[in-house]
This record gives structure tokens, sequence and C-alpha cells, in this order.
């Protein structure tokens, strides 16, 4: 494992993660109930057995191909309660069953500190406890072969440490997902697949005090993770669209036309619910569209048949 990882990942063990989701999902004692939810699921290697959360929508239909996303709760989290916050809460299950896709919510392994967290590099092993990007294909595989999967549309999201893995998998399996969104998560330093070229949403609030937008000691700043996706997928700089959005309590930077039509969005949110943008999964409008529905669209441009 690279030193970058090994320092960003100590430290996030550290931290408490303050949010709107209120403590459900995140800081968990390392135990979590995620057998008694709707949709639990098991994949076993061995002795090991990894579990995951799955929402198919009310519109599935096995003959037509459903796109997948996958989203990864953050530092100490519970699938059961993060599925209930996100999915249930804040309604990204019923957007799901609007638009037809699928949502996985996989469930990180309790690590140092007895807490839950996704390491986002792959270190070439086959093993689903200590690979969390094999652990993530095994998870598509998993769904494929019980449903009609869109293999080209497979998409990575995540809040906070998920955001990283979402990150990680946008870096390194650049073949298996078409594009990546995260919240109020960032970039942790390796080795990217320099052929694969994946498009990028990043929601981040300025007063983020777990992932600070400025970065610190032991995170990179937001706009260096932008800059490295620019140059990643060469979109050119000069591309940049700036928009306010909501008073200004939001602003919206897209860079357009890289390699294989890639582009990032960044939404810098200011303010959010009349409190300086925080450390949370964004819910409030933006632009009269809700978070999700920004994320989804977003999304939902890109596949990897494109």
């Amino acid at each position: 494992m690279h030193n970058s990882f090994k320092i960003g990942l100590l430290v996030l063990l550290t931290i408490t993660m303050g949010c709107s989701i209120k403590d459900k999902g995140e800081g968990g004692d390392g135990v979590c109930n995620n057998s008694a939810e709707d949709g639990y699921r098991t994949i076993v290697q061995d002795t090991v057995t990894r579990e995951y959360i799955l929402h198919v929508p009310a519109s599935y239909d096995s003959n037509t191909p459903t796109p997948l996303v996958i989203n990864f709760h953050g530092f100490g989290g519970c699938a059961a309660d993060y599925s209930e916050v996100i999915g249930d809460f804040y309604n990204l299950d019923s957007l799901a069953d609007i638009s037809n896709f699928m949502v996985a919510y996989p469930q990180a392994v309790v690590r140092e500190k007895e807490a839950a967290y996704w390491d986002p590099e792959d270190d070439g092993s086959q093993n689903i406890n200590e690979n969390d990007v094999y652990f993530a294909e095994q998870l598509i595989a998993d769904i494929s072969n019980e449903y009609n999967v869109d293999l080209s549309r497979v998409y990575a999201t995540g809040y906070s440490n998920g955001g990283m893995m979402a990150y990680g998998l946008a870096c390194s399996k650049g073949d298996l997902i078409a594009a990546a969104g995260i919240m109020s998560g960032i970039m942790l330093q390796g080795t990217c697949d320099v052929n694969e070229y994946t498009s990028i949403i990043h929601f981040h609030g300025i007063a983020d005090d777990v992932l600070p937008y400025e970065g610190n000691q032991d995170f990179q700043p937001v706009s260096d993770v932008v800059n490295f996706w620019l140059n990643h997928n060469n979109i050119p700089n000069f591309s940049l669209v700036t928009t306010e959005l909501n008073g200004g309590d939001v602003v919206r930077d897209a860079y357009t036309g890289g390699n294989e039509n890639t582009s990032v969005v960044l939404y810098h949110i200011n303010r959010e619910h009349d409190k300086p943008g925080g450390h949370v999964w964004f819910s409030d409008d933006i632009g009269g569209t809700n978070p999700n529905q920004i994320l989804w669209d977003f999304l939902s441009n890109y596949s990897l048949d494109d």
C-alpha cells in the first residue's frame, strides 16, 4: 500500500464524522444489523462473508439491461442504516424506482479501531476481505448473476470515506465504472490506469470540517483532485463554465471535452439549509433540482459503450 493511502486511512480512523446523517451509518461500533434489511445479500469466499443491501427498482424488467449504482457508506458505517437514510429518507431509492436503476449499498470491513471503512487501493489480491476493489468486482458479478445488469452502465458513488472508494474505482477500474459521483469525499493519492478515462461529479461543502475543501496536512484540496482528473481525462481548462445557483449559495464548475467525451463537474456548496456547506450528503435543491437527481442525470449520461 502506498504511504499516502496508509496515512489518509489512519487519519480517517481518528475522525468523528459529524453530519446530516445524524450518526446513522456513521461512527458505528462495528456491529451492524444488515441482515434485517430488505434486500440483504451476501458474497461468500472460502470462510469470508461480505454483505450488501440491494434495492431493485419496482420498474425492473428482467428482459431489459438495468443500470447499477454502487453507493459506499462513510467511515464506521453500516449498509442497512446508510440505505435507510440515503435510500429511504433522502429518496435515492424512490428515484431509482422512477428512473429504473438498481442501487447497491455494500458493507465495509471492520479494521483498525474496530471501525468499518473502505481501502480504495487495489493491492492485486483476490481476497474479498482484504481487497475492497476486488470485492467491488465480485459485487458486480454477484448482482449480475441474478439480475440483468447493464454492465456498460455501472456507476460508483459514495459519501466521505465512501467517496474515497468511489474515486479508487474510477481510478483503477475505469473499464468497469462508467462514471463516479462523490458527496463530501476526497481522492487519496495512488496509481491510476492511464488507459481508462472516467467522468466525475463531486459535491463538497466549503465548511467541511472533516475533509476540508482547502485540504490539510493529511488530505489534498478539492482543487487538486479536480486538476488531477482534468489531466487524467485530458480535459482542457478553457472548457470551464461556471454557474452561480441558489443566489450564489452554490457554484457549479463544469469542464467538458475530455478523452472519450469525459467531463468533470464540481459543485461548491457555500451554504445549504441556511448554514455553511458541511460534511454531509447534500439534500437541498440546487437550481430547483434535488442533488440525487443531479447526480443521476450526470451519471446516466455515460456508458462504457460510448
